[in-house]
């Protein structure tokens, strides 16, 4: 299983250290959550916190885009050093037309759908993504109960199958060791875990989540 911390989580007093913990113990890429207060009622980091991030990894640096105009914002997190821009099914905006133009600016992206969303809703804008970023809380805090959206996945997991994409599924919300076994077992390619990880000693956290099989 593929394992990426939430640096929203971590102790930021001491982040680099965290993030070079993280890495020693087999972390596949860092998630970096960004919130405008707007899309989702909270506030996080922008742009600068993923160029300190930047240059504290050359893990990729997956980032969550939970604002209302990804569209106007974007290339400010692609220019800050972001590998994969995750952006909102539901956001108000043409996602098609956002996809094309990230597409032809040679950027990597991902789609993500909150618990509400069906996957038939979105089943048809997989094409070219990274990751389908499969959310088991309500986007907006760190900490919160994990939603069962085993059967989303399992959806999800066959319809990529079936279709040859490379998309990986990620899960992200309430995971951990009880309910990263669900997910894996479901079909998730990686687990997104933000308290879970830094609430506990690094090293054996990180193990648990990797050692999980599909």
């Amino acid at each position: 299983m593929l394992v990426s911390p939430s640096i929203i989580s971590s102790d930021l007093r001491v982040l680099q250290n965290q993030i070079e913990e993280c890495e020693r113990h087999g972390a596949a890429s860092f998630h970096l959550d960004v919130m405008d207060g707007h899309f989702v009622p909270n506030l996080t980091m922008g742009p600068d916190i993923v160029k300190a991030v930047r240059k504290s990894t050359e893990l990729p640096l997956e980032v969550h885009l939970m604002i209302d105009r990804p569209d106007r914002y974007y290339t400010k997190f692609a220019e800050s050093g972001s590998d994969i821009l995750l952006i909102h099914y539901e956001s108000p905006v043409n996602l098609r037309g956002l996809f094309n133009n990230m597409k032809n600016e040679g950027l990597k992206y991902g789609l993500v759908i909150n618990p509400g969303t069906e996957f038939r809703e979105v089943s048809d804008l997989l094409d070219g993504t990274e990751i389908l970023l499969i959310m088991s809380v309500h986007p907006g805090f760190s900490g919160q109960k994990f939603i069962d959206v085993t059967d989303k996945i399992s959806e999800a997991s066959a319809f990529i199958k079936d279709n040859g994409l490379g998309t990986k599924i990620e899960v992200d919300g309430g995971i951990n060791l009880e309910t990263g076994k669900k997910s894996a077992k479901a079909g998730a390619d990686i687990l997104v875990s933000a308290s879970y990880i830094f609430s506990g000693t690094i090293k054996e956290r990180i193990g648990s989540l990797k050692r999980l099989t599909r």
